[in-house]
């Protein structure tokens, strides 16, 4: 079990270690087929994505740009939940993947329009909106803005030089 309970009530900066705590025990008891952590803090609700690696390859990634329940650690939980299982892309996480993974939680700060891909650097996130359709590319996933960009087209299966709203995302990055 998970205990938050300091960080109940923080205004102040993030908790890495509380954050990357609860993502890799989220993971766990989701490969484990176990109840999900307790969670005793409740920080106000924001955008979440976690990503699985093990052994510098991903394994899992899922999360929103908008929140989906009532705290921060509640989407920690079930962004870090669905990577373990529910990513389309990977085959679910085994016990034999818990050995020496690696989990990286990406907390949105906000999304700013942007008119420049060259102006977008590794640091920055990129959300592509076309036709109904998104596509993420997370902070750090790459580091040339052109190539960024054909991958936010394809995570959002659109194709590439299709009318599209571009959104630098801003956010806080941990991995443990």
């Amino acid at each position: 079990m998970v205990s938050l309970s300091a960080w109940a009530g923080s205004a102040g900066p993030l908790d890495t270690r509380a954050l990357i705590a609860l993502a890799r025990a989220a993971v766990e008891s989701e490969v484990r087929c176990g109840s999900p952590p307790h969670i005793v803090a409740k920080t106000p609700p924001r955008a979440v994505f976690v990503t699985i690696e093990r052994k510098a390859k991903v394994l899992g990634c899922r999360g929103a740009l908008e929140c989906r329940t009532r705290s921060l650690e509640e989407e920690v939980v079930l962004a870090a939940r669905a990577a373990a299982s529910h990513d389309p892309r990977y085959r679910p996480l085994t016990q034999r993947d818990l050995a020496d993974f690696l989990v990286t939680v990406t907390v949105v700060e906000r999304l700013e329009p942007l008119d420049r891909i060259e102006s977008l650097g590794p640091a920055d996130g990129l959300v592509l909106k076309s036709g109904g359709r998104t596509g993420v590319v997370l902070p750090w996933e790459g580091k040339d803005p052109k190539v960024r960009l054909e991958w936010a087209y394809k995570k959002a299966g659109v194709p590439v030089g299709a009318a599209c709203e571009l959104s630098r995302m801003k956010a806080e990055r941990m991995r443990g």
